[in-house]
């Protein structure tokens, strides 16, 4: 007997998602394991379900579809067919890596053949996460982004929390993590730095060391530090060394003449 995949729909339009379903209903080789109405519900869903295959919008209000990738991490993202209306400098990422979207608005035989290509990929192993990681490296570098990273997903305990980028006070790198700083404690989320960097507000947030980024709000004082370093002291007391080949830029963006 063939074996069915399962499918998480998500998309923040309910006619989307209907139209979704009833296309998915048609090819037996799939099964609507559940949806999602935003990126927060995907990452939730995810977790609960754990399906073969994503349907995912791009344009989402909260997280958009890349950002629910970024939470998910490369090494749990299953097989993924995007939908979108306009993200142009996308489509040359999902191209690069082989990856299928569908283009609003799109017919049934054009979502068939997207449906083909996952069922032959899940059919061979998937993608794989070494696919996911050079994707999510390439949109990274195919152009800028909408907008800046307003909220981001981290794990207390058993649930997933929004917790909003402006209350957070510095990013650190730890290994394949990033350890969050803010009013509600720290967090672990499983993203790269240079890969938050890239989607954070440039005007709110500067790097300070190869390991740390910092908000510069939060930023009280600067003492003078060991070989040309420089120690920032946050407003939670925590102290953040200022690396020299940082420091220009930061005093720049500080608003102090170096």
């Amino acid at each position: 007997m063939t074996r069915r995949y399962s499918v998480l729909v998500v998309d923040d339009e309910a006619p989307a998602r209907a139209k979704l379903k009833r296309l998915l209903a048609d090819d037996a080789r799939f099964f609507l394991a559940g949806e999602a109405a935003d990126g927060e519900q995907a990452v939730a869903r995810f977790e609960s379900l754990h399906p073969d295959l994503l349907l995912l919008d791009i344009q989402m209000p909260g997280l958009t579809g890349f950002e629910v990738l970024e939470t998910l991490g490369a090494e749990n993202c299953p097989q993924v067919i995007f939908s979108t209306a306009y993200d142009q400098f996308a489509l040359k990422a999902f191209d690069a890596h082989a990856v299928d979207y569908l283009l609003k608005p799109y017919d049934a035989e054009r979502f068939r053949k997207a449906l083909d290509k996952s069922w032959a990929l899940l059919e061979a192993g998937g993608s794989g996460p070494r696919q996911m990681r050079a994707l999510l490296s390439g949109l990274e570098l195919s152009g800028p982004r909408e907008r800046p990273l307003e909220r981001l997903l981290v794990k207390v305990g058993e649930a997933w929390t929004a917790l909003r980028v402006d209350r957070v006070s510095r990013f650190c790198a730890e290994d394949k993590y990033v350890r969050v700083f803010s009013e509600q404690g720290q967090h672990l989320v499983r993203q790269t730095l240079k890969s938050l960097e890239s989607r954070l507000d440039p005007r709110r947030f500067v790097r300070v060391h190869r390991s740390e980024i910092v908000q510069l709000e939060a930023v009280v004082r600067l003492e003078p530090w060991a070989h040309g370093d420089g120690l920032l002291v946050l407003v939670d007391g925590s102290s953040v060394v200022l690396s020299r080949t940082f420091r220009e830029a930061f005093l720049e963006r500080w608003g102090v003449e170096g």
